[in-house]
């Protein structure tokens, strides 16, 4: 499930104040440039995980018939077909 936008922030927060307490990085520029980055990356990752479930979800729609036919579990089946997508699109759930 990809992260809303609060959690984006918290998640971030989070991971630069850890980098920071570790000593992995000595900045030059205001921190606020680390959080944005960090902020960046997740943002797009989230992004693509959103389009990862819309490439599941247009693919089960081409089988919905069948699936309701087989009263398959619809939870499971776009989870697994999730990770089918994710996996064909180079994408690490």
């Amino acid at each position: 499930m990809a992260l809303k936008l609060m959690e984006i922030e918290l998640i971030s927060d989070k991971i630069v104040s850890n980098i920071m307490k570790e000593g992995f990085l000595k900045l030059n520029k205001d921190i606020s440039v680390l959080r944005s980055i960090v902020r960046d990356v997740l943002t797009e990752d989230v992004e693509n995980e959103r389009k990862i479930d819309r490439m599941t979800k247009e693919i089960l729609e081409q089988f919905s018939k069948e699936i309701e036919d087989e009263k398959a579990d619809s939870s499971k089946l776009f989870a697994m077909a999730k990770r089918k997508v994710a996996k064909k699109e180079g994408f690490l759930l």
